[in-house]
C-alpha cells in the first residue's frame, strides 16, 4: 500500500548517493567488534542473549563479586568499542560519558573496564548527559590519549530549554582536560580514530528530519568565540541546532558500516548518511545508540523516520538513550528480528 511513509522510504533510497569533496578518511575494515554500554537509563537482571547471523548480544558479565554492587542507569550514554582486524591486537575506543563521574565509573568498575587501556574517545557533543562522567576518567586515562570534538561549541555553557533566563545545563571545562594531558581535537570534519573507525564530521541536512534541541548555548562562555560559527559568535543567547555533533562509523568487512549515533539531534538518517560519505561505504550493517525521537518530536515524525530507516536497509538497529518508546514498539513489531533493546553493560558482538 502505498503511504506517505513508504513514499518517503522509496524517495530516500532512490535519491543519488552523495559524497563529500575531497577523498574519504582511511577507514580500515575491521572483522570483529564488541560495544559495552556503559551508560544508558536501561538497566535490567533480565537481560537475555540474542543470537542472529553475525551478532550476539550478551547480557552483562560482572567483574565485581560483591553482590552489593549493581550497575547504575542514568539518563545519558557512553559505548565501548573494541575492534579487531585480522589478527592484531583489539583497539579500545570509548564514545561519549554518560551523565556523572559516579556512574560511568562504577559501571566500569563493575565490568572489569581498566581505563587506561582506551586508546581514544569521541564526544558526540556539548551536552552534559554525554561528557557528564568525563571526569571520572581524568588522572586514569594516559596521557596524550586524543580526544575528538566536532567543534568550539561543544565547550559553550549549556541552558535548559531555549529561554535566555532557563537554567544551567553545564560545560565541558577546557582546562581539566588539558590539565590531564588530554589531546583535544577539535574539527568540524572527518577524522580517523584509533586507526579503526572515523567521525562523521558534520552532518548536513540531506532528509526531511529536522529534530529541535532541546538547549540553548552561551557563546564566549568557556568557548571562543572567534572559534564558533559567525552566525553565533556575536550572541549572548544562540538556540542549539547541534552543528557540532558527531557520529562515529566502524566498517565492517564484507558486512557494512556500524554507525554510533549517541543522540541524533541532527537525525538519525542524516548522520547515517554522513557516515555513508565520509566513508564511501553505502552498505549498513547496524545503526547503534540513541535516535531523539522523543518530545517535541511528533509521532508523525517518529513513524517518517522508522520509513527512512527502513529504506536504509540495515541489517540490525540497536537503539537506547533518547530513542523513545514511540519509535521503539512500531520498529520492534515492523522488524522483529532486527531490532534489539540494550540495557547497561550489554555486550554487542559483530563478527
Amino acid at each position: 500500500m502505498l503511504t506517505r511513509r513508504t513514499m518517503i522510504g522509496a524517495g530516500l533510497a532512490a535519491a543519488l548517493p552523495w559524497r563529500v569533496a575531497g577523498a574519504p578518511p582511511a577507514v580500515p575494515q575491521i572483522d570483529r567488534l564488541q560495544l559495552t554500554i556503559l551508560a544508558d537509563s536501561n538497566v535490567s537482571s533480565f537481560a537475555q542473549t540474542v543470537e542472529r547471523p553475525g551478532l550476539r548480544i550478551l547480557p552483562p558479565e560482572r567483574a565485581a563479586s560483591s553482590y552489593q554492587l549493581t550497575l547504575r542507569g542514568e539518563w545519558g550514554y557512553s559505548v565501548l568499542a573494541e575492534a579487531t582486524a585480522g589478527t592484531a591486537p583489539a583497539h579500545r575506543l570509548l564514545i561519549d560519558f554518560g551523565y556523572t563521574p559516579e556512574g560511568l565509573a562504577g559501571n566500569m568498575a563493575i565490568l572489569g573496564v581498566d581505563p587506561a587501556t582506551i586508546e581514544a574517545m569521541v564526544l558526540s557533543h556539548g551536552h552534559y548527559d554525554h561528557f557528564g562522567g568525563l571526569p571520572a576518567l581524568l588522572g586514569r586515562v594516559k596521557r596524550g590519549t586524543p580526544l575528538y570534538v566536532g567543534g568550539e561549541e561543544a565547550f559553550c555553557a549549556r541552558i535548559r530549554g531555549t529561554a535566555a533566563d532557563g537554567p544551567s545545563f553545564g560545560r565541558l571545562d577546557r582546562r581539566d582536560l588539558n590539565a590531564a594531558g588530554i589531546d583535544v581535537r577539535i574539527s568540524p570534519a572527518s577524522a580517523t580514530v584509533g586507526g579503526v573507525a572515523c567521525t562523521t564530521g558534520r552532518i548536513p541536512f540531506v532528509s526531511p528530519e529536522r529534530p529541535k534541541v532541546p538547549t540553548a548555548m552561551l557563546p564566549g562562555d568557556g568557548c571562543r568565540r572567534a572559534d564558533l560559527d559567525p552566525d553565533r559568535r556575536d550572541a549572548d543567547v544562540f538556540v542549539d541546532d547541534a552543528v557540532h555533533e558527531l557520529g562515529t562509523a566502524f566498517h565492517m568487512r564484507g558486512k557494512g558500516l556500524v554507525v554510533i549515533a549517541s543522540c541524533s539531534h541532527r537525525g538519525i538518517i542524516n548522520t547515517v548518511r554522513a557516515a555513508q560519505a565520509v566513508s564511501g561505504v553505502d552498505r549498513v550493517h547496524a545503526i547503534v545508540g540513541g535516535f531523539h525521537l522523543v518530545p517535541p518530536q511528533t509521532q508523525a515524525q517518529t513513524l517518517d523516520t522508522l520509513a527512512l530507516m527502513r529504506a536504509l536497509k540495515p541489517d540490525y538497529i540497536l537503539p537506547g538513550h533518547c530513542t523513545g518508546e514511540a519509535f521503539l514498539a512500531p520498529a520492534i513489531a515492523e522488524m522483529p528480528d532486527q531490532v534489539f533493546r540494550t540495557v547497561v553493560g550489554s555486550r554487542i558482538l559483530f563478527a
